[in-house]
């Protein structure tokens, strides 16, 4: 999420958190819900019921936003936990774009490049974190995770999949070239090479 958007949010994501964390003291509970949610909405995908496709992926993502709340209200923020939610994150877009794939084979290598390319996305920064301790420069990042699913979202609405994919792909391809060249230079500036 952009960090002015999140920045935003989280005044409403933190009140909410502390709420939701009196009756489920597991944050990784709502992870998993959050998960759920995303990966029927492949499946609505699949059987092309679009809008319940998208109100799917809204609460997923709804999900996704409150697990961090909930685990920091519970001082229950964990490595085992980021490592879960990361891997479901994937797991959903996987579902998504499998969907449209089994759904209509025409978009097969729009669905391909924009699940490759948001992959690319998340795993050039798991990388750069990994070899750097955690430590990793900001940039401007336009193509992350929920401005990709927000674009989806509308295109699963608005019935435009096609459109919707031809602009994931050209923003998780913008979002990875960038963090490519400036974890480079980073990396070869704190001679981590």
């Amino acid at each position: 999420m952009p960090e002015g958007l999140r920045n935003f949010l989280s005044p409403i994501t933190t009140s909410a958190g502390r709420k939701i964390g009196k009756y489920v003291k597991d944050p990784n509970v709502i992870t998993a819900i959050g998960f759920v949610f995303g990966a029927f909405s492949g499946l609505f995908v699949y059987y092309k019921m679009l809008l319940l496709s998208a109100l799917f992926l809204i609460i997923s993502g709804l999900f996704d936003m409150l697990d961090g709340a909930v685990a920091r209200a519970l001082n229950k923020v964990t490595k085992r936990g980021a490592f879960i939610d990361s891997n479901l994150d994937r797991l959903v877009e996987a579902s998504l774009y499998g969907g449209i794939i089994a759904s209509n084979s025409s978009l097969a290598v729009y669905s391909f490049l924009a699940f490759a390319f948001s992959m690319m996305v998340s795993y050039s920064r798991a990388r750069v974190e990994g070899l750097s301790k955690g430590a990793r420069p900001k940039s401007i990042e336009i193509g992350e995770r929920g401005v990709r699913l927000a674009v989806m979202i509308l295109a699963l609405i608005l019935n435009k999949i096609f459109y919707g994919l031809l602009i994931v792909i050209a923003l998780a391809l913008e979002t990875f070239l960038e963090r490519f060249i400036i974890y480079y230079r980073y990396l070869s500036e704190t001679n981590l090479s």
